[in-house]
């Protein structure tokens, strides 16, 4: 192949575990959210070479995330958009409520864990949701975190102010 070739790479697609949104579509404001456009996302990653992600709902009201959770769930029910996306990523609203860990997420959305606010969000999203970030700060995570791998749902340590000894707790609660 020489200079002004096209070069062509056969490779398998791509899987991104989290995708807030993409080409100023926010799957985090549902007010602005459409089947429409979480289908342009999906046709967007698909050019780039992402075969698969995980839409990523973010810390939230729970009327929020769950309208969102539920837009999503109705965009993986089409047999042709939704192959691409496997499963919803949960980004909060478990995670520490202090700056520096907590990131650009709301402050007053960030609380502990609450398993049965979980299992409404869960139920808005018809039990898509696949993983969750959350931190191991609070007392209520252990046995959070033990329910999410009862439920074949991936628990994932992010945005957390939580101690060694918390962290080594979280990974032997699954």
């Amino acid at each position: 192949i020489g200079p002004g070739d096209r070069e062509l790479i056969l490779a398998p697609g791509l899987m991104d575990m989290q995708i807030n949104g993409y080409c100023g579509v926010d799957f985090n404001q549902p007010d602005q959210l459409s089947l429409e456009k979480i289908y342009s996302v999906v046709a967007a990653q698909r050019a780039l070479g992402v075969a698969y992600f995980l839409p990523t709902i973010t810390t939230g009201s729970f009327e929020r995330m769950s309208r969102s959770l539920a837009l999503i769930a109705e965009a993986m029910e089409d047999d042709n958009w939704g192959q691409s996306m496997p499963g919803i990523h949960m980004e909060g609203p478990y995670i520490s409520a202090e700056d520096g860990p907590r990131g650009a997420h709301p402050r007053e959305e960030a609380r502990p864990p609450d398993w049965e606010e979980f299992l409404r969000l869960q139920e808005a999203a018809r039990g898509n949701i696949r993983l969750v970030t959350l931190s191991p700060e609070y007392p209520e995570a252990l046995d959070f975190i033990a329910n999410l791998v009862k439920s074949d749902v991936i628990p994932a340590l992010g945005h957390t102010n939580a101690t060694p000894e918390q962290i080594r707790q979280a990974v032997d609660a699954g």
